[in-house]
């Protein structure tokens, strides 16, 4: 199978994700168990935010459906 690999998402993308559900960034770092550190250098564009983690919190948080494919993140 030859799978598309995932994009980085842009930190206006994981921004916008999180204000979508009008979570704060330690809300948001919580439902990916991340540090609020570490979200807030995500969003910054400090640090990239794996691709794996970004499709987590979009599908916790009903963003995305379980059988679609996204690539909302570029």
């Amino acid at each position: 199978m030859n799978a598309a690999k995932p994009h980085t998402p842009k930190p206006d993308a994981i921004r916008h994700a999180r204000l979508v559900v009008g979570l704060t960034q330690a809300e948001a770092a919580n439902v990916v168990r991340s540090s609020l550190r570490g979200w807030q250098q995500w969003e910054a564009g400090d640090r990239a935010m794996p691709p794996g983690l970004f499709e987590l919190f979009m599908l916790k948080t009903n963003q995305w459906a379980l059988d679609r494919n996204h690539d909302d993140s570029t």
